[in-house]
């Protein structure tokens, strides 16, 4: 994978969490803050919380140029439409520049709230979904392999923090992905890329999965204290009419965000 992967796979989770899904279907406010479910899908549950850890590590020619460690909190409300997703992960460049970054994103059932941190600063945008968003919050929506031209993954089935997961493992060549997908949220994934010169491994798994959990409805209101700047799609992403839920997986680790 050269240098221009990530960049391109960067430059696409950020079209997944801007651009506006316009749908055929309009759903006013109230129907969007129900948006928890879709035609012919029922809850899986009430709510659940997942937490994640992953850890990332990059090669070239041999010698290790990024690394990074983090971990994911899910609150996700099924029942309200309602998600939010706090990351935090440290960088190691070239074994000896660090850094500590950020993110949050909120989904109130109408408006996608991100926040980034990073070097002690704050900043927020804002994305208004009352038109075009038509998915269940639950839902992590995968890598879209489809635009990557991958292979068809297989498909088994497996057990992880006792919860039945369906594994979707995409191989061609040296390359590797696997998904442990329960109910549509990812609890694990791997990913091994690489050509003549570049090596990346990605790992995530949760440690911590409540499902029905109670959860404060105050992480779902945007903070008062951070500005927000509307987003700007741009046209070609106002004219992407394909379901996508904002919260796109690409894989463990997310470097785009920051």
């Amino acid at each position: 994978m050269s240098r221009k992967g990530p960049v391109l796979i960067a430059g696409m989770i950020c079209a997944g969490i801007w651009g506006l899904r316009a749908m055929k279907r309009q759903p006013t406010p109230t129907d969007a803050a129900d948006a928890s479910s879709t035609p012919g899908k029922h809850n899986p549950f009430r709510s659940a919380v997942v937490e994640l850890t992953f850890r990332s590590k990059s090669l070239h020619d041999g010698e290790e140029y990024l690394s990074s460690t983090g971990r994911r909190i899910e609150y996700i409300d099924a029942t309200g439409g309602r998600r939010r997703e706090d990351y935090e992960r440290s960088v190691t460049a070239m074994r000896q520049l660090n850094s500590s970054e950020g993110l949050t994103l909120i989904f109130d059932g109408t408006k996608l709230y991100a926040v980034t941190s990073k070097d002690g600063k704050r900043a927020g945008r804002v994305t208004d979904l009352r038109e075009g968003y038509d998915y269940t919050v639950w839902e992590d929506a995968l890598i879209p392999f489809v635009e990557l031209k991958a292979p068809e993954p297989r498909i088994t089935e497996e057990q992880f923090l006792g919860k039945q997961c369906k594994v979707y493992t995409f191989a061609k060549g040296t390359e590797i992905q696997k998904w442990w997908v329960w109910n549509g949220v990812t609890l694990r994934t791997e990913s091994h890329l690489e050509t003549t010169s570049t090596v990346m491994d990605t790992w995530e798994e949760a440690v911590r999965v409540e499902e029905d959990a109670d959860i404060d409805p105050g992480l779902f209101v945007a903070p008062a204290d951070v500005m927000f700047e509307p987003a700007k799609p741009t046209v070609a992403e106002q004219l992407n009419h394909h379901k996508s839920a904002p919260w796109v997986r690409m894989g463990p680790d997310i470097p785009s965000f920051f």
